[in-house]
């Protein structure tokens, strides 16, 4: 069963005159790409493209209506000062008239995953709407919430931020009944300012809880202690001790994680980076409150599903692509994860610049090169505006060849040139750095040398 509402009552909830014609509709509209007949069309503003001009087509491929900044002769429009304004009010109208319950989850690294996680375990017993992908923000959270209808159970949404108030405008709308926070690291930093005022932009999904609400704590992060600290609800910690406490962590010949958490016991799922057991705590977590019993089979069958964290092969050589994105707490995770991989070869990073750091971006960028060294790992390249500060802190710390590059395909030829079977290859970067172009060249590479990919 669907929900259904009628044009009158969307015009009432965003503030628009009703239609001359009224209707009924049963989902929204972002993207014309998508759009099916009966659909209402939002058109969004755009920096790239005026989304008014697809209203036309909107109406060519059936939509009943459109929320737009002026009116169409192609069909009914509702004009409104701001679409996405008016899609987050429809949705907060639509959440009103929702019984489920929500699960609301943020945090500087970590945070799909979790969700990932989180909606697997609650699977086994509720019927469950969440986010898609990584969805996360002004326009994606509404759209998550419009899926919701009269037989879901619970919602499980993450929330993104890049600067103060996005959370909390996320959580008005949404009106989660719990809320978690995986880790508060610096990231974004450019919009935040400084790792205090992330703290304060992710502490708004706590304080958009109502007083019988409960926040998941990451017993581990002495922010989010802080927060829980100050909040007036149910307090659930997970952690290296807590509720749901992790009593030991471990990685067999094949790099599968061992977990022993207590309450449940052992768990043995194929994730190769140490960072994700607290993803897990938090999904046993959120599992254990609402009755759930079963955990390995849910979170093995989400294992294996495409992730950030990709493992193939290319001509006998191991490569971990975590190309996705980069903030310094997903960079050190990522080096864990390398230090921690079975091999008899070398162990080899390729990094590029994390973006959006700010005035700290200097020493962030020379933090992770230490770290690299620390770990003893062989081989580092990086790539970009602050690779000599990765690359010389990583000399200074240990590693014992560390390079710098100006191009993706100079580290692909570096990497033909150098690395053996056996060896495991870590890829990592901020989304803007175009990574995987590194793991393209080598397979080309590969490729044209006959070598089995």
């Amino acid at each position: 069963m669907g929900w259904r509402y009628r044009l009158s009552e969307l015009a009432a909830a965003i503030g628009s005159p009703a239609p001359l014609t009224d209707g009924v509709f049963e989902r929204v509209s972002t993207d014309t790409r998508t759009l099916q007949a009966g659909d209402v069309f939002f058109a969004m503003p755009g920096d790239r493209f005026d989304s008014q001009a697809y209203v036309p087509d909107a109406f060519a491929k059936g939509a009943v209506a459109a929320v737009a900044l002026r009116p169409h002769a192609a069909g009914t429009c509702m004009v409104v000062r701001d679409p996405r304004q008016a899609l987050q009010d429809f949705a907060a109208f639509h959440r009103s008239r929702t019984t489920a319950k929500i699960v609301a989850i943020t945090g500087s690294c970590g945070k799909t995953s979790s969700k990932d996680f989180a909606s697997a375990v609650l699977e086994t017993k509720y019927r469950v709407v969440k986010t898609k992908g990584n969805l996360n923000n002004e326009i994606g959270c509404p759209l998550s919430l419009l899926q919701m209808d009269a037989e879901t159970d619970m919602g499980v949404l993450e929330m993104g931020a890049n600067h103060k108030g996005e959370i909390a405008s996320l959580c008005r709308m949404a009106r989660p009944d719990e809320s978690a926070i995986t880790l508060i690291a610096p990231a974004h930093l450019e919009g935040f300012g400084s790792i205090e005022d992330v703290a304060i932009a992710k502490g708004e999904i706590v304080r958009g809880l109502a007083a019988e609400g409960v926040f998941y704590v990451n017993a581990d992060d002495p922010r989010c202690l802080r927060i829980a600290d100050e909040f007036g609800g149910t307090n659930i910690f997970y952690g290296s001790r807590g509720d749901v406490a992790l009593e030991e962590c471990s990685f067999d010949e094949r790099g599968e994680m061992h977990l022993t958490i207590d309450p449940i016991g052992e768990l043995r799922l194929p994730l190769y980076a140490r960072a994700h057991a607290a993803n897990v705590l938090l999904a046993v977590a959120i599992g254990l409150r609402h009755g759930v019993r079963e955990f390995e089979d849910p979170l093995r069958a989400v294992c294996a599903a495409p992730s950030r964290f990709k493992v193939s092969r290319i001509g006998g050589i191991e490569i971990i692509d975590d190309t996705y994105n980069a903030n310094p707490a997903s960079v050190r995770a990522a080096l864990q994860a390398l230090a921690d991989r079975p091999t008899a070869g070398a162990r080899i990073a390729v990094l590029g610049d994390m973006l959006e750091l700010g005035q700290e971006a200097g020493k962030l960028h020379r933090e992770c090169g230490a770290f690299a060294g620390t770990l003893g790992i062989d081989r580092l390249h990086a790539l970009g505006a602050f690779s000599r500060e990765v690359a010389d802190a990583a000399r200074v710390a240990g590693v014992g060849h560390a390079e710098t590059a100006d191009a993706h395909d100079a580290i692909g030829a570096r990497l033909f040139e150098s690395a053996r079977p056996g060896d495991v290859i870590l890829v990592k970067g901020s989304r803007g750095m175009k990574m995987e172009s590194v793991i393209e060249s080598l397979r080309k590479r590969c490729a044209e040398a006959g070598m089995v990919t």
